[in-house]
């Protein structure tokens, strides 16, 4: 009887001891309970968990020893089973082959150069991104990746929160202070609003950052309310007064919508001026420390989005992390237009585009050509010495002077380009007339010296002699400052604000000889006149007439 209760109390000992086994507790050395079992006990213990554990040793298998048997579950319960004073055999960790990070999916959207990460060394930044449907100039699923110069291995990768937008372009500018180019996007998104949605990435950091969010495209906030007579107030809280609107000039519109009755009565239609996220953002040494701000500009929408009842323009500073807001100010808009206004969009030879980007000034009103639809270095060439020269225009503009500041598109050409620059820098005592040409080889991106588009030269310039004789403007090699040809005339320019204009069969026979293979109209805006009257012209030598 006495063995029979000694041999029960081995078994329920053991049978506890593999129950703490699986609960992964703490073995405890040197306990009753905690002694180490004769070899005969333990495999009745290990019996008594495992049936599995029953069979008997293969012929030459060493006794105590477990056949590899069952599941991968199995095989963790008999792992934790293990006291944790038993050694573990690890396996030794296997190298891997070094895998370079490549460009493999996406279309090329935009691209800037400049060294963004404060190495010394220039980088490559690629917008990359998918059109949404096939064919559209919006592309979804935007992402950006930097690398080497002349490499395709990308040094950094980031993906900006729901981006998206059409013909999406960037431009570099040190708005966080650290001493070297931010990159920011900007991604048109269509519609009557013509809102764009914009993301600011740091890359001097151990890692990409997006330090401006799509949280940030709301810029300030607004509240407005319809008063009677045809009134609205604007509040804003960045603003130390409340801005009051008269809407006289479009009751019609209003009275259809039933917030006001035929007597300027206020009625209940529940509307309200709305402001709209950021539409233009640009950047500017607002206090000249050296680092741009910020400078946005918002449309506060009344009943008829085609006419805004106003512009807030913001000057943004980047400090501790945060975008502060540090002038806001509110423009009327009601509803002048400008007497010349740019076309939105302008399609070149080839394809490639010409749309008007706006600065928001508090002097002035400033807008410049940018170029799109091109290969992206070619883009950025053009687009960053046109943007060069407005920003030199814009620091001459101190505190005191105003400056306007407006663009003509001459030639569309499919290997060139022409564009005019023109604007007024005045204070109070003086006015400097602003005109400078910019004539691009659009297979390269660099500007055209004249002698590469007329030949032969010295020709040429004997030809302008005599056309300056005629017309009383002398204009020599030594004295021309610029040019530009509008498929009409070909203008040569001086530092002397004179201009002489060749007209087109005086100069076509230069301009045919040119060295990047442009092959000139004679009239842009008349080609189907041309090509029309060619047509006229080869039926009448057939008819003999």
């Amino acid at each position: 009887m006495n063995d029979m209760l000694t041999q029960r109390k081995k078994r329920n000992l053991w049978l506890g001891l593999a129950l703490l086994g699986s609960l992964s507790l703490t073995w405890v050395p040197g306990s009753a309970a905690a002694q180490q079992p004769a070899a005969g006990e333990k495999r009745q213990a290990e019996a008594a968990v495992s049936p599995e554990s029953q069979k008997q040793p293969a012929a030459g298998q060493k006794a105590g020893s477990q056949e590899k048997t069952g599941t991968e579950g199995d095989s963790a319960t008999q792992k934790r089973t293990m006291p944790s004073n038993v050694p573990v055999k690890t396996e030794p960790i296997r190298k891997v082959r070094e895998v370079n990070f490549v460009i493999q999916h996406g279309q090329l959207v935009s691209e800037a150069i400049g060294d963004v990460d404060g190495d010394g060394v220039e980088e490559v930044v690629d917008l990359m991104g998918d059109p949404v449907v096939d064919k559209s100039s919006y592309m979804g699923n935007m992402y950006v990746i930097v690398r080497d110069l002349d490499s395709t291995k990308v040094k950094y990768y980031i993906r900006p929160q729901d981006l998206g937008g059409y013909n999406a372009y960037l431009t570099l500018s040190d708005v966080t202070g650290t001493g070297w180019p931010d990159v920011i996007i900007a991604a048109p998104s269509g519609g009557p609003g013509e809102t764009v949605e914009y993301r600011i990435l740091d890359f001097s950091g151990t890692k990409p950052e997006e330090v401006f969010t799509a949280a940030d495209n709301r810029g300030v906030t607004m509240v407005g309310t319809y008063l009677p007579d045809y009134k609205v107030r604007l509040s804003f809280p960045n603003l130390t007064q409340d801005v009051e609107l008269d809407l006289a000039s479009q009751k019609d519109a209003y009275r259809s919508l039933n917030v006001y009755g035929a007597d300027g009565s206020l009625k209940s239609s529940g509307l309200r001026p709305l402001l709209q996220n950021i539409s233009q953002l640009s950047t500017l040494d607002v206090d000249g420390d050296g680092v741009d701000e910020l400078v946005t500009l918002q449309k506060v929408m009344g009943v008829d989005s085609d006419q805004p009842l106003g512009t807030v323009r913001t000057v943004w500073g980047y400090r501790a992390g945060v975008w502060q807001p540090w002038n806001v100010s509110f423009r009327a808009e009601l509803y002048a237009k400008p007497a010349y206004e740019n076309t939105d969009k302008i399609t070149g030879t080839g394809g490639y585009e010409i749309t008007d980007l706006k600065v928001g000034t508090d002097t002035g009103e400033v807008e410049y050509p940018h170029f799109q639809k091109l290969d992206g270095k070619i883009a950025w060439r053009i687009n960053n010495k046109i943007e060069t020269f407005v920003r030199d225009r814009l620091r001459e503009a101190v505190f005191g002077t105003r400056l306007n500041l407006t663009y003509e598109v001459k030639y569309t050409g499919r290997k060139y380009a022409s564009v005019m620059l023109l604007g007024l820098l005045s204070d109070r005592d003086r006015s400097q007339v602003i005109s400078r040409s910019f004539n691009f080889n659009l297979t390269t991106g660099e500007e055209i010296p004249l002698k590469e588009l007329v030949r032969p030269w010295y020709g040429f310039w004997n030809m302008v002699k005599k056309e300056g004789q005629a017309k009383g403007i002398a204009i020599t090699e030594d004295t021309l400052t610029g040019y530009y040809y509008d498929g009409s005339v070909l203008g040569l320019l001086d530092g002397n604000r004179k201009e002489l204009d060749i007209p087109e069969e005086k100069v076509l026979p230069f301009l045919a000889k040119n060295r990047i293979g442009e092959e000139f109209l004679t009239s842009q805006s008349n080609e189907g006149s041309v090509k029309k009257l060619g047509k006229i012209s080869e039926n009448k030598e057939k008819n003999g007439n």
